[in-house]
């Protein structure tokens, strides 16, 4: 799939997204000169929200994800703890995954945080052509007004499969915007 393929289906996914405003705690766009990644982040109650990506990759097809998460803002530190479920449409293969993990944050200011994230899926819990999957995701975030946060991350996202060596998604720095709702 080309990159202007990509963008096409990324804006209609954001258009479709945007217009459940009412529900949505924030959409975001992240992209290089290689990937793009579209998120949203719904709460769906005071500590319990879902969350998923649309990760495409220039060279190494697409994965998209979705899960639910337990969290907790406790002031100046923030978790989230949960599992999301895989599609991976990549190169070496296509499979799906259950991956479990979380996210961990600081607030330094009321302005600037910085968030860890960590995701893995063993084998036993991953299907079709993949054997394990792992995402690392590092964050700094800058709120920008209340409707608006910017962003840059570096994301690291690795796939095994069936007789093939890893595969390396992704492990690029991203810049992105994030509309709050």
């Amino acid at each position: 799939m080309s990159l202007k393929k990509s963008l096409v289906i990324t804006a209609g996914l954001l258009a479709s997204i945007t217009s459940f405003s009412s529900a949505a705690s924030n959409v975001s766009l992240a992209f290089n000169n290689d990937n793009i990644v579209l998120g949203y982040d719904i709460e769906l109650q005071e500590a319990l929200k879902i969350k998923g990506d649309y990760l495409q990759t220039i060279d190494n097809g697409y994965t998209l994800d979705t899960g639910v998460y337990a969290f907790q803002d406790a002031g100046a530190t923030f978790f989230e703890l949960g599992a999301k479920a895989l599609r991976m449409d990549n190169d070496n293969g296509d499979g799906y995954a259950l991956a479990f993990g979380g996210l961990g944050g600081l607030r330094l200011t009321e302005e600037f945080s910085l968030q860890a994230e960590f995701h893995y899926s063993p084998e036993i819990l991953a299907f079709g052509d993949t054997e394990n999957y792992t995402q690392w995701v590092f964050r700094a975030n800058y709120e920008l007004m209340p409707t608006a946060d910017l962003f840059v991350e570096y994301n690291h996202t690795t796939v095994e499969y069936d007789r093939m060596p890893e595969e390396r998604l992704t492990s690029d720095i991203l810049f992105g915007l994030a509309w709050v709702f």
